[in-house]
């Protein structure tokens, strides 16, 4: 499914065109707000090719999409028929909402647009501080002055960039908001904070302060401004509005920043960078074990934008972070994770998909690890939890720290954690949390975290692979139906490999070759075999009867077990599956024909016993 097609399908599955109150998107993540959430088919979307998964956080419908959803975004405002920076909420909305949603949304929409920036403004940051410290760079090289201009021009310009995001959020004129936070680092007022000097506005003291690299006073500034907006234009004529609204903004606005808002919030945020700095103290290694633990437990859920504005508040008033450096090494872990299943599945598809997520993972995506294997997994997810938690304990212990500004994780963001004043313990004991992270997460789940797939659960593994011609007699007795005439995409497609399907007539199951039982499922209802020459087959009897839970069924061997053809291996009740309204199809898979030359079908559309052969095997 292309993205046309994809954009397309989602936004008729939420509830089309009138049920979208907004849509954006972030780095994987296609985030709705609807009318009513009810209207979304959420089954029917997960299970769209492009889709992984589905998720409902802080009044957002999230479509997880992955790296690529710029490409999906741009093609659902093509569909929606609307421009990127069009609004489609409708306030009323925002009463039902409840304060935490509230301020997510609004965290999420200042920050999110430039969060991409803020990162690779960061990293570039983190790898000037390490070509610095080692040697490579000399800083009153023109080289550095120019990458750092580039890298620093960010964070010192942070009250423009915010004004402008803020004045979206806020609905008010972002040009204008933009000029707001120009004022507050205005370079004429920055040089008289700089020199001591003071200031009066009207016989009012001026306290200045230093606004680069902050935050939170541009942010109360215009929605300060968005409010003061909505009254001036009851009062002023429309005829007059385009020139005396935006004067009479600035002539109160910039003055009342300066006076009241700037520097009031400017406490506010020392405050906060202090009382984060104060809980941390407490115990920097409890507190590293369970906020790491649990956190991308609140990134599925939405519950981390909470945290953004304290993470970026640490950077400017203190010039670190050590909260996101306990953090950090959760992406290695869910890394980590998704490694060992990349390392231990023999299903190509999963493997294919963890191939991908683990290198997405090494860049700091996580989307495609978490929802694509190690969430749906369920026990990789939890294994990732758990080298979390011990990662970010290690990290807090060595009081590990962020200088570099903001990065949502991988290798690339390593640099953004090195002491400008040089390479410490806490740079060593923050690449040890990395690694352990990982370390743990990836033997935890290669052990006890994962279970190899086929079909359901069960492990079909060999290093064999034939090396002769193999003869497969039929397993059942019964008709023998072509592979791709069964109703289950999963067989038909080939997917688990080449074979053929049987409509039984009796209750039978035995040996088709001479051989030793790999797996027998728990539920039955399915039997693993390999031949003497190494072919793998797996005899599945019926469709979706997994959901029997071994009702009607009777398995004779056990694993390990040695067959001869004819063997009885089992039976099940045929009469009573149909009753109980399932497909009594039964697909004969060799699950390792990748390997082999070729599998050749015999006897198709016949009528076939343990006698009649039915598959030759060919390596």
């Amino acid at each position: 499914m292309n993205n046309s097609d994809l954009a397309k399908a989602v936004v008729k599955l939420v509830g089309g065109k009138e049920n979208i109150l907004s849509v954006i998107h972030c780095v994987t993540r296609l985030r709705f707000k609807l009318r009513d959430e009810n209207l979304a088919d959420t089954e029917k979307i997960k299970a769209l090719q492009g889709v992984m998964t589905v998720v409902k956080s802080g009044g957002q419908y999230q479509v997880v999409i992955g790296d690529h959803v710029s490409y999906v975004y741009d093609e659902v405002i093509q569909v929606l028929g609307i421009k990127p920076d069009d609004a489609l909420q409708d306030d009323s909305e925002q009463e039902h909402k409840s304060i935490f949603n509230k301020f997510v949304e609004l965290i999420s929409g200042i920050f999110m647009p430039v969060l991409g920036l803020m990162a690779a403004s960061g990293i570039l940051k983190g790898f000037l501080t390490a070509a610095v410290t080692t040697g490579l760079i000399d800083t009153s090289a023109g080289i550095y002055e120019v990458l750092y201009a580039a890298s620093d021009a960010l964070f010192y310009f942070m009250p423009i960039i915010l004004g402008f995001s803020a004045g979206k959020v806020f609905k008010t004129n972002q040009y204008l908001s933009a000029a707001v936070g120009a004022s507050l680092v205005y370079p004429t007022l920055v040089e008289m904070y700089s020199n001591g000097a003071h200031l009066t506005f009207l016989h009012i003291p001026v306290i200045l302060m230093n606004y680069t690299m902050s935050v939170i006073p541009v942010i109360l500034a215009i929605y300060f401004m968005s409010k003061l907006e909505k009254v001036l234009v009851k009062f002023i004529p429309k005829s007059l509005q385009l020139i005396f609204v935006p004067l009479l903004l600035l002539l109160i606005v910039v003055p009342v920043s300066l006076i009241i808002i700037g520097p009031v919030s400017t406490y506010a945020s020392q405050l906060l960078a202090k009382g984060a700095l104060a809980l941390y103290s407490l115990s920097p290694m409890i507190a590293g074990f369970f906020l790491a633990g649990v956190w991308q437990v609140a990134v599925m859920f939405g519950l981390h934008w909470a945290f953004i504005p304290i993470f970026i508040n640490n950077i400017t008033v203190l010039g670190y972070d050590p909260i996101n450096a306990m953090l950090y090494c959760t992406v290695f872990a869910q890394t980590g994770a998704v490694m060992a299943v990349m390392l231990k599945t023999r299903n190509q598809e999963l493997r294919s998909l963890s191939v991908t997520a683990t290198i997405s993972g090494f860049l700091g995506i996580t989307e495609p690890a978490i929802y694509g294997v190690n969430l749906p997994y369920k026990k990789p997810f939890i294994m990732a939890c758990v080298g979390s938690a011990f990662g970010g304990a290690i990290a807090g212990m060595s009081a590990a720290k962020m200088f570099g500004g903001f990065a949502s994780g991988g290798v690339f963001g390593i640099p953004m954690f090195i002491n400008p004043d040089g390479i410490g313990w806490d740079f060593w004991g923050f690449l040890i949390s990395l690694v352990v992270a990982f370390s743990i997460a990836l033997i935890l789940t290669y052990f006890f975290g994962f279970k190899d797939k086929v079909v359901e659960e069960v492990i079909i593994q060999t290093g064999k692979v034939a090396t002769l011609d193999e003869t497969i007699y039929s397993p059942l007795q019964g008709e023998l139906m072509a592979l791709n005439d069964v109703k289950d995409e999963v067989f038909s497609g080939g997917i688990m490999g080449a074979g053929v399907a049987i409509l039984p007539t009796n209750g039978e199951i035995r040996a088709p070759f001479d051989g030793t039982v790999l797996s027998v499922f728990k539920t039955k209802h399915a039997i693993g075999l390999i031949s003497k020459q190494g072919v793998e087959l797996l005899i599945h009897v019926g469709l979706d009867t997994v959901n029997l839970n071994g009702h009607f069924f009777d398995i004779k061997v056990s694993e390990s077990e040695e067959v001869k053809k004819g063997d009885l291996l089992g039976t099940f009740d045929l009469d009573e599956i149909k009753k109980a309204g399932y497909d009594t199809t039964t697909p004969v898979i060799v699950t390792n024909s990748a390997a082999l030359a070729d599998v050749i079908t015999l006897n198709l559309g016949k009528n076939v016993d343990n006698n009649q052969k039915i598959l030759e095997a060919k390596a």
